[in-house]
């Protein structure tokens, strides 16, 4: 159902401006309101299950920073909500490509994410990650209806380069939950809950000095990512079924469980 390349995810096709996002005063925005002024986010809850590869560990301030901004990468392009620090910690040409909250189709549910590799050489840091979005799915944000579960398993590297090495990236200030959005969909609000009730991100700029400066996602089967794969989900015969039209366990609704986000923040 999905590629993702480019990380679009049936999104390339709704990117927008972001001179758009600035005037509407979105956590891009150079002007920020008052938490109290501000429509929470409403959407289905969202967790990452993080592992690594041996020699690599998850609780690193450089593996954080990593975490931090895939997570918040993947927030900003379907609800515009991110974590502290984030616009900072990514460049002009990286934040063009990322889709705002306008687009209809929106993710939920859990990602599951391997760090195969992480290196840090001098002022760069290249992480490698295999990505298993089977719990996943998705819902329809202008109405709030759940119609289709996920089933990808991809590949993706994230370049991050210190800040003083980029220059310049300064937008505002980002904070989990400072997010312009309407009201509840009126076709199905009670699937909809804000995301302040369920998202558990970092409170402070997690980010250090790194800024993201490059990212890849590809549909590929390598054979750590297919292992790490199959030690998630015993039941399948990967990649014999492991299609869109032949998931053994594609639900119709409700979609499937949001799982216990791990290690967290």
């Amino acid at each position: 159902m999905r590629n993702r390349r480019g990380h679009a995810r049936f999104r390339s096709a709704l990117a927008i401006a972001v001179a758009g996002l600035l005037a509407g005063c979105s956590v891009l925005g150079a002007k920020e309101e008052p938490l109290s002024a501000v429509q929470p986010t409403l959407g289905y809850p969202r967790s990452w299950i993080w592992s690594a590869a041996p020699g690599v560990s998850l609780q690193s301030a450089d593996a954080a920073a990593a975490r931090a901004w895939v997570e918040s990468s993947d927030l900003y392009q379907d609800t515009r909500v991110s974590y502290p620090g984030f616009a900072e910690a990514t460049t002009q040409a990286i934040m063009d490509g990322l889709v705002g909250a306008e687009g209809t189709t929106k993710i939920g549910g859990t990602d599951r994410i391997l760090i195969r590799s992480l290196t840090v050489t001098n002022d760069e840091m290249r992480v490698r990650f295999c990505v298993d979005s089977w719990d996943t799915f998705y819902f329809d944000g202008s109405t709030g209806d759940f119609f289709g579960a996920g089933f990808d398993l991809s590949t993706s590297e994230l370049l991050m380069r210190r800040g003083a090495a980029v220059g310049s990236v300064i937008r505002g200030k980002t904070s989990l939950g400072r997010t312009i959005q309407p009201a509840a969909p009126a076709g199905n609000p009670g699937h909809l809950v804000p995301s302040t009730s369920w998202l558990k991100g970092p409170t402070t700029n997690v980010f250090a000095d790194w800024v993201a400066t490059w990212r890849d996602s590809d549909i590929k089967t390598p054979a750590d990512c297919v292992a790490w794969f199959k030690r998630s989900h015993p039941g399948l015969n990967y990649p014999t079924g492991y299609t869109a039209e032949k998931r053994p366990n594609r639900p119709a609704a409700p979609p499937p469980p949001t799982l216990p986000a791990s290690p967290g923040w």
